[in-house]
Order: structure tokens, then C-alpha cells, then sequence
């Protein structure tokens, strides 16, 4: 790998791994807010308006901010059935082709949903629950989830040793 490219994917690996430490404070806010409903719902009568929003927005943001990082780590649902009985270097060319066809399906789909974040800024389209908000602000994080775990799966099917087999 040329010095340029180390960087690009060490930088790559910096964003994925800052992304999933804001995963983890999302997961902090989920627990933060149910535990501030039940509270206030059941020992003070007085459930809250915004915590069913603020969860399921902190779910949606935290589970496609740690996407990459559960890619990079190889941590992903595979069906390895075909992997496991292969050897050698047939196997890890299996694995760097499943691995390559994988990248170009999240490519497929984070391209998709680009074309559908810029559609949702042009239109100004907002999500409609209890307090709207622009929509590009929950949906970008789906976008950056499956852009990001492409490039690790493209890393991996290019032999990158740095990224999970």
C-alpha cells in the first residue's frame, strides 16, 4: 500500500473508531431518557413528550454509527459454511470476493441513500412526531454507516492486512 493510501485508510480507521464511541454515548442517552420516563411516568405522574423520539433517534444514529467499526472488527452476521470448509489460498480468495461483493452492495446502497439525502434537503422534507425535525439529520447517519462500512469491506477485499479477515 502506497504512504498515501496508509493514510487515507489510517484516517478511515480514526473516524470509524471516533463513530463508535459515539455510538456508545448514544446507547448512554437510550438508557438516560427511558430511565428519566420511568422515573418521571411512574414516581411523579408525569410522562414526557420527547424520550419515545429521543430513543428511537439516538437507536437509529447510534446503530449506523457503529456499523463500520462492527465491519473493520469483522464482527458482522456471516454465514461462513463455505469459508470453513475451504483452505489455504482458495479460502482467502472466497473470502476476499465475498468480501468485495459485500463492499459493492453497502457502495450500492450508501449511493442510493446519498441521492435521497440531497432529495430530502431540496425538498425539505422533516420527520413529523412530536417535535419535526428535518429528516437529513437521522437518515445521514444511515448514509455514513453504509458508506463507511464499505470502504472496510472494500479494504478487505483489496488484501488489506489492518482490516478484520
Amino acid at each position: 500500500m502506497t504512504p498515501a493510501l496508509s493514510r487515507l485508510a489510517s484516517a478511515h480507521d480514526a473516524v470509524t473508531r471516533a463513530g463508535f464511541g459515539l455510538a456508545q454515548i448514544c446507547l448512554l442517552v437510550i438508557v438516560g431518557a427511558y430511565s428519566f420516563e420511568t422515573v418521571s411516568r411512574y414516581f411523579f405522574a408525569a410522562p414526557t413528550s420527547w424520550s419515545n423520539e429521543v430513543v428511537a433517534y439516538a437507536l437509529c444514529i447510534g446503530t449506523f454509527l457503529a456499523l463500520p467499526e462492527v465491519t473493520r472488527q469483522g464482527g458482522h452476521i456471516s454465514i461462513s459454511i463455505l469459508t470453513d470448509v475451504l483452505r489455504g489460498g482458495v479460502r482467502r480468495t472466497v473470502t476476499r470476493v465475498i468480501a468485495g461483493v459485500a463492499g459493492i452492495v453497502c457502495l450500492y446502497v450508501g449511493w442510493v441513500l446519498l441521492d435521497g439525502n440531497i432529495s430530502q434537503v431540496a425538498r425539505s422534507e422533516m420527520l413529523t412526531r412530536i417535535t419535526p425535525i428535518p429528516k437529513i439529520w437521522i437518515s445521514a447517519w444511515i448514509t455514513y454507516g453504509f458508506l463507511g462500512a464499505s470502504l472496510h469491506f472494500l479494504r478487505q477485499a483489496a488484501g488489506e492486512t489492518g482490516a478484520a479477515p
